[in-house]
């Protein structure tokens, strides 16, 4: 079933029409909240999920019918750094970057209704269900459909890279259908984005998104008492949080830099097969 997968590049346009999908989705999964108070979020979430992720296998099952090539989705290559040495740069470039957005996330006030749904997910939800939905499911089928589905259709249909990676953030800052989430969101999303460019590997910014939301859950219950849109700015010293940003800064700086000279990058990053 997931050799359909490979045959599915969607343009720009098609994004789009899978986002619109993700929302539909998302619309069944609260009907079903809605009956039944207790179902699990990451059952909704695979609700939603699968929406998009059908519409994909059936696009690439027509596109192989009209004897298209499959395009591999995850071939990575990592350089002179090794999978090792890209990794970890990625996973410092990540937790670097989440101090220096940090401050975006106050440009637009948390309404107190998505402060509702994210008290529910992160501190009132189960701890199994909040890691299953968030620390599995979400990082491996939102890389699946944004970077290894989307980014990938469009560098396959030789959009240019920076505008391909910049599509494929907007999208995945949309598709979190909130506001308040969607700078961070976006912006996260360019660095996910450039990675898979950079490395063709699915699995590493699966690593990376995996990364991210397992410290946000780590920090929601060992710190429960905290306000749900509370920040480093909020818990520690002004000065002390100002060297913080600085270093964060300077460390992604330096890692983006190492990268971008380790790694080799190619307009249509896997090889063709059938």
């Amino acid at each position: 079933m997931i050799q359909q997968f490979k045959y599915c590049k969607p343009g720009v346009g098609a994004s789009w029409l899978l986002v619109a999908l993700v929302f539909v989705g998302s619309l069944v999964g609260g009907m079903l909240t809605f009956a039944w108070q207790a179902v699990p979020q990451s059952l909704t979430y695979l609700i939603m999920m699968c929406f998009p992720l059908a519409a994909c296998w059936w696009m690439g099952a027509q596109a192989q019918l009209r004897g298209e090539p499959a395009l591999r989705i995850d071939a990575p290559h990592f350089g002179k750094l090794g999978a090792f040495g890209v990794l970890a740069l990625a996973a410092i470039a990540m937790l670097s970057l989440s101090v220096v957005i940090e401050p975006t996330t106050s440009f637009i006030p948390m309404p107190d209704s998505i402060k509702a749904i994210f008290e529910k997910a992160f501190v009132e939800s189960a701890l199994w269900d909040m890691i299953v939905s968030t620390c599995i499911l979400a990082p491996l089928l939102e890389e699946l459909l944004c970077r290894g589905i989307m980014l990938r259709g469009m560098l396959a249909r030789r959009k240019a890279p920076w505008k391909a990676i910049v599509w494929s953030a907007l999208i995945f800052a949309v598709m979190h259908m909130n506001p308040w989430q969607s700078i961070p969101a976006f912006l996260i999303g360019l660095l996910l984005g450039w990675v898979y460019y950079r490395t063709h590997s699915l699995w590493a910014t699966i690593f990376l998104h995996c990364l991210n939301n397992s410290i946000s859950t780590v920090i929601s219950r060992v710190w429960a008492d905290l306000p749900i849109d509370a920040g480093l700015k909020d818990v520690l010293p002004e000065t002390t949080y100002w060297i913080v940003y600085v270093a964060a800064a300077l460390l992604l700086a330096i890692t983006l830099v190492i990268l971008n000279e380790k790694t080799v990058s190619s307009q249509v990053q896997a090889p063709v097969d059938a």
